[in-house]
């Protein structure tokens, strides 16, 4: 994104964030992860979700769901070391937010983490975490088999990995059943005609438990959408209560060692 393109959009977001909050008087929406309220989220993505972005935090559906997920789940009673790859800005705040969680963020690009790290290759010793989180990544990733491998070796024995990737029924009018890749295509562009974003390498189906299992991982599907409230899923706009998600976009993958 070009500055002007930047100073533009974090102009938008003031004005939807404080202004016109005050001209709208409705407080239809609230974001848990910042506690800003307004008349409605901002829309977002390449299908232009509406009711999506919250202004002041950026936080999506899915980061509010997962925001409400840890803060529900997360343990403050005892020391637990957490991983985190390709960290999103309001997860790693909850984290950090526990003192009594020893956190570290990962990412192929240094600048965008703690640390660097392959998650085909990781640097550290088996079983060194307690909880691994790892969301919207492995769509990205060729060889996504051995990465969930990795994972599973540095998982502690008694210890939860959160694995979670965009999973579709269909694609552009056609059925997905199963995990569709082709290797074949390399141009970004090809890419987004058929992955639905240029540096995806896959669509997953709802066979991504398999995938799991194979790793060696027990997998445990929360649908913990399903345990909020009608009023807590729209005043937060959670997925999968909209005509652009899918059933599945409320689904949390609990893995354990096998």
């Amino acid at each position: 994104m070009k500055l002007q393109e930047k100073i533009i959009k974090k102009t938008d977001d003031l004005f939807q964030a404080y202004v016109y909050p005050l001209i709208n008087k409705k407080r239809n929406v609230k974001c848990p992860c910042c506690g800003w309220t307004g008349p409605r989220f901002l829309h977002h993505g390449l299908e232009r979700r509406p009711n999506s972005r919250c202004p002041k935090c950026d936080s999506l559906e899915r980061f509010r769901l997962y925001y409400l997920y840890l803060k529900k789940t997360l343990p403050a009673d005892k020391p637990i070391r957490v991983l985190h790859f390709a960290p999103e800005k309001i997860i790693s705040k909850v984290f950090m937010s526990y003192p009594n969680v020893d956190y570290l963020s990962v990412d192929i690009n240094p600048a965008k983490a703690m640390q660097k790290e392959d998650i085909t290759n990781l640097s550290f010793a088996d079983h060194s975490f307690d909880l691994i989180f790892c969301s919207h990544v492995l769509e990205h990733i060729p060889d996504d088999r051995k990465a969930m491998r990795e994972i599973k070796r540095v998982l502690k024995p008694d210890g939860l990995a959160i694995l979670l990737v965009p999973i579709m029924d269909s694609y552009k009018g056609r059925k997905i059943e199963k995990t569709y890749e082709d290797f074949s295509i390399t141009d970004p562009k090809q890419r987004e005609m058929a992955f639905g974003q240029h540096d995806h390498v896959r669509i997953y189906a709802r066979d991504f438990n398999e995938r799991l299992e194979e790793a060696g991982f027990n997998v445990t599907i929360d649908k913990f959408v399903e345990s909020l409230s009608i009023h807590d899923v729209e005043r937060y706009a959670l997925m999968p209560k909209n005509s652009f998600a899918n059933e599945t976009d409320g689904w949390i993958y609990c893995c354990r060692r096998s």
